[in-house]
């Protein structure tokens, strides 16, 4: 399917800033890092999540909405999904194991599996523990099947279906604590709330069933200047009033990242419009080697996700033994951003080999 490839440089985009921004995190546990490496995450009140679960419900809405059997190809996803996760997970222990930090086991919620293995792996299972990162895979699954169910609406009628979003959205912020179980975490509880976080998932849904973006990149693609001088007012607005506090919401439930609080939704929608007219204003640039690394790890997300939670915490491992140096944690968001394009080579070497299997035989057939 021929998409525009700007498409894939958001996804990749929002992968490494996942990358990136998980390292730091979880390094910052231990010891400081210096100048953190800069985001959008630092520049305002959302993060990559918000990208991240967009542009996946985009996905499924360009990709399988409208074409026979979607709902078993969605479910169909959702299992690979999980099966994934089961390999993190165990990528994941075996990274733990190597180091043999109790610190380490701690926090990455990993002690709970070591201390109680089959009995944590079951849980697991039934999306009741959750180590540290792995729930966004299992947000993702959910979603998914949620989908499934969700679809008939959409197709009924659209503004049926983002009427239901939006309602579920501020159910959400009226109950912020309800969450999935994970007796991984001190609350019980699920870091991010499933309400809420679907409602980026479920507009990029209809975004992607309707290819929203190809327009928006048209739009702004003609009106260059206009775009990204809005863009450009709005981003340094967001930053002044996070940096200052402006609006006195520091900590409140507009900003809260776990219940997805309105502040952190718009500020979402303009540093996604700020990343398409980036797009735009070098998109002659889009054939560059830089570019081309970007979209290649957006089209392989799935693994280059899979890579990145890898390499969080075999960096956290590496920095509990050499830690508090600046150079070392950059050495390790840079090895790590590697990693993750090396990853993403990997896989696309093999679709493209699959791809030449299944199209050789029809080819001797003509």
């Amino acid at each position: 399917m021929d998409r525009d490839n700007r498409i894939d440089l958001i996804r990749g985009y929002a992968i490494f800033t996942i990358c990136i921004n998980h390292i730091t995190v979880m390094l910052t546990k231990i010891g400081d890092v210096g100048i953190k490496i800069p985001t959008l995450t630092h520049y305002g009140y959302s993060s990559a999540a918000e990208i991240f679960f967009f542009m996946s419900g985009y996905m499924v809405g360009l990709v399988y909405l409208g074409k026979a059997d979607s709902n078993k190809k969605i479910v169909s996803r959702a299992l690979h999904l999980y099966k994934v996760n089961f390999l993190l997970l165990a990528v994941l222990f075996a990274s733990a194991v190597i180091f043999n930090s109790a610190r380490l086991f701690e926090l990455t919620q990993l002690d709970m599996l070591r201390e109680n293995f089959l009995a944590s792996l079951l849980r697991f299972a039934a999306f009741t523990y959750v180590p540290k990162f792995t729930d966004l895979l299992f947000l993702y699954v959910a979603l998914l099947l949620s989908t499934t169910v969700l679809v008939r609406v959409l197709n009924r009628s659209e503004t049926l279906f983002l009427l239901f979003i939006t309602i579920t959205y501020a159910l959400s912020q009226c109950f912020p604590s309800f969450k999935l179980v994970n007796l991984a975490t001190n609350d019980a509880k699920w870091g991010l709330n499933i309400l809420a976080y679907q409602f980026p998932f479920m507009l990029g849904l209809i975004a992607g069933k309707n290819k929203y973006l190809s327009y928006l990149f048209q739009k702004i693609d003609k009106n260059l200047v206009i775009g990204c001088g809005f863009c450009v007012f709005a981003l340094i607005g967001a930053y002044v009033v996070k940096r200052y506090d402006l609006l006195a919401v520091k900590g409140e439930w507009w900003v809260n990242k776990n219940s997805l609080g309105p502040l952190r939704m718009l500020h979402f929608f303009i540093a996604l419009m700020s990343i398409m007219c980036f797009l735009s204003v070098f998109r002659k640039f889009a054939d560059a080697y830089v570019f081309r690394l970007i979209a290649l790890v957006g089209r392989q997300s799935l693994g280059a996700f899979v890579a990145s939670m890898v390499c969080c915490y075999i960096s956290l491992g590496i920095w509990m033994h050499f830690r508090n140096s600046s150079l070392a944690y950059y050495l390790l968001a840079i090895v790590s951003s590697a990693a993750v394009i090396g990853v993403a080579w990997l896989l696309e070497r093999i679709k493209n080999k699959d791809d030449m299997v299944k199209v050789s035989p029809v080819i001797e057939k003509c």
